[in-house]
């Protein structure tokens, strides 16, 4: 299957973001970053805010590209991706991951507040993750787009155009979103949902009416 090798493509200029001196007193810059090693194309797209900061999964302070063993097989990965495997497996299409922003921290609340001091350097610090997250997607040509988490949804399918978010509209025929005025995505439906892992996590109701609507919105391409 087609893939996005982000480490090869995209290290040099994620570095390069790290190491600018403009952000040098941007909170969180300090934990390094994480980002997956490789996208697939024309999958579902699972898309988050950031990665969580826990003992088991980093080490703090250093970068990583990191590879998810389930997105290819039926093998164990960190907790957070087994819904992605489940849904996958029930729709019977494949799925990879992207977090929008590439700092590691748990509480989003704290993402937010960051963010939205326009004028600190955290602001376009995180700007900078999110365009170019934007064009992984873009090279992706996901299938479909699933977008697990509120925040994510706020920064890029819900946001200001002119930094970088997708314009969104409402698609009676198929019962969701679908991403408009794109050269290369207009037409590609995109699901808002919450989180499928932890204390917030989608009810199991809303979780089966979600696989129903993945397994519909594909019969229709």
């Amino acid at each position: 299957m087609e893939q996005i090798l982000v480490e090869e493509l995209f290290k040099e200029r994620i570095d390069a973001i790290w190491k600018d001196k403009k952000y040098e007193s941007a909170e969180l810059r300090d934990r390094g970053y994480a980002i997956p090693k490789k996208v697939l194309c024309d999958a579902i797209m699972f898309i988050g805010s950031n990665p969580s900061l826990r003992k088991n999964d980093f080490s703090q302070g250093e970068s990583s590209f990191y590879t998810r063993k389930s997105e290819e097989s039926a093998e164990k990965d960190f907790p957070y991706f087994n819904k992605f495997v489940e849904v996958s497996e029930k729709v019977n299409f494949p799925w990879t991951h992207l977090d929008l922003l590439y700092v590691r921290e748990t509480g989003q609340k704290l993402i937010k507040a960051y963010c939205s001091k326009v004028n600190e350097p955290f602001f376009d610090f995180a700007k900078q993750q999110c365009l170019m997250s934007k064009e992984i997607i873009e090279r992706a040509k996901p299938r479909i787009i699933v977008v697990s988490n509120a925040y994510a949804r706020d920064l890029m399918f819900n946001g200001n155009t002119e930094n970088g978010a997708f314009k969104c509209s409402f698609d009676e025929n198929i019962g969701t979103l679908r991403i408009e005025n794109h050269p290369t995505l207009s037409g590609t439906p995109v699901f808002f949902t919450s989180m499928l892992t932890g204390q917030r996590a989608l009810d199991l109701g809303s979780y089966d009416r979600l696989i129903w609507h993945i397994k519909f919105v594909l019969s229709k391409m």
